[in-house]
């Protein structure tokens, strides 16, 4: 009998045993919760990349996917390419048209330095970017900075998201994203972003070519290694998948190359400039369009346009915000309301399709496959991360050909 006992003894500790594996197992496999973290470094040019200066960033690369470059959408600005990347939409269709914008409907002036139209959800609201629709689908999202992410959009702002502020190092976002990421698996995000302005600052102050960019490049790719290293401390590295993208690339521009539009338009008393730099924005304000446009295409180094008229590969001129006019510069040039009073030696904004404008896409970890990637357009960033992230996207403008390229099924 007290065999007996002994043997039912032994043997349901061995199916309990069993039992408890396979739970601890099931539990384990329930927990894994994958990331997808967009990484934004502005005006980050595919030439940057450099095993010596950025040797994390070429490390990813060299273990993931990377394009010959990316292509910006039209005008190559910041807030209407990172607009573009979390909406999938060309920035005519979201509506961000460019960094400084009127709108009919809106009484205050759209610029970045006003908080005001930063929190405005009527600026955003014709584009729906990822995180609204990841947590209209039970997600949940951190954005250490993102253009659109400081206002409510269809009522839904990111789980975690702060004002931007030019002065936290990059060192100092990584800390503020790691310790977000630093929560039980249901409480932490699904996407999260992150976003360094320290290039393209120096490209602007002192042209693409220059040391400071050389550094500003470095110091980020310090601050993507000590990311990488606090993911792997937070157990998340094997599954999280990183995308880096660029906004888009920076050119240099000289002073002599500097067009006054304004002395060309002395007769056009009523004209109103909107925009100035690679890209002019000019409302008549009962000028004629025909008159203006003809005087300022006798100058070869831009081109313009009324706004009905624009080349359709730049998928632009419908949106309301788009000016009555658009004048595009040739590559290096400029284009000033009057005579310039300093020159910035870098610029952005010219043909997406030029080399210099290009921006970096690189895909690493989680399920990614290595592999090379011919150019593309930003907007199939968008259909990528839903993918990822298992959502339903919203209409957009892509053609949905990232995922199949780069992803393990």
């Amino acid at each position: 009998m007290k065999i007996k006992l002994l043997f039912v003894f032994l043997l349901t500790a061995l199916l309990l045993g069993c039992n408890s594996n396979k739970l601890s197992h099931l539990e384990s496999q329930k927990e894994i919760k994958p990331l997808v973290l967009l990484i934004s470094i502005d005006g980050f040019k595919p030439e940057y990349l450099d095993p010596n200066n950025t040797p994390q960033l070429f490390n990813l690369s060299q273990n993931g996917a990377i394009a010959k470059g990316m292509l910006p959408s039209f005008p190559s600005v910041t807030f209407p390419n990172h607009y573009s990347i979390v909406t999938g939409l060309y920035p005519d269709h979201h509506g961000i048209v460019n960094n400084t914008m009127v709108d009919p409907n809106i009484s205050e002036t759209f610029k970045l330095s006003s908080r005001e139209a930063l929190t405005n959800s009527a600026w955003w609201e014709d584009g729906t970017p990822i995180w609204v629709s990841a947590h209209k689908q039970g997600l949940k999202s951190s954005t250490l900075f993102w253009p659109g992410s400081e206002a409510k959009i269809k009522g839904i702002q990111p789980d975690d998201w702060l004002p931007y502020d030019k002065n936290l190092t990059p060192s100092g976002r990584v800390d503020k994203l790691l310790n977000w990421l630093n929560r039980p698996a249901q409480q932490r995000a699904d996407f999260a972003t992150l976003y360094f302005e320290d290039v393209d600052s120096a490209g602007h102050k002192y042209g693409p070519k220059s040391s400071e960019v050389k550094e500003a490049s470095h110091q980020v790719d310090l601050a993507i290694n000590q990311l990488m290293n606090g993911l792997k401390k937070l157990n998340l590295s094997s599954t999280t998948t990183i995308i880096i993208v660029s906004d888009h690339g920076m050119a240099e521009v000289k002073a002599e190359q500097a067009i006054n539009l304004r002395s060309m338009l002395t007769k056009f008393s009523k004209i109103n400039f909107v925009w100035q730099g690679s890209l002019a924005g000019i409302n008549l304000q009962g000028e004629s369009s025909s008159e203006v446009l003809s005087t300022l295409n006798q100058n070869s180094h831009m081109q313009c346009w009324a706004k009905n008229n624009i080349p359709s590969k730049y998928h632009f001129g419908k949106h309301r915000r788009v000016p009555d006019i658009v004048c595009l510069a040739s590559l290096g040039y400029s284009l000033l309301d009057g005579n310039p009073t300093f020159t910035i030696p870098g610029q952005h904004g010219f043909d997406p399709e030029l080399r210099d404008m290009h921006g970096i896409f690189i895909a690493s970890g989680y399920k990614v496959k290595k592999a090379e990637l011919d150019y593309f357009e930003n907007v199939e960033v968008y259909p990528l991360m839903c993918h990822l992230l298992q959502i339903k996207p919203e209409k957009n403008d892509a053609r949905d050909i990232l995922f199949k390229q780069i992803i393990t099924q």
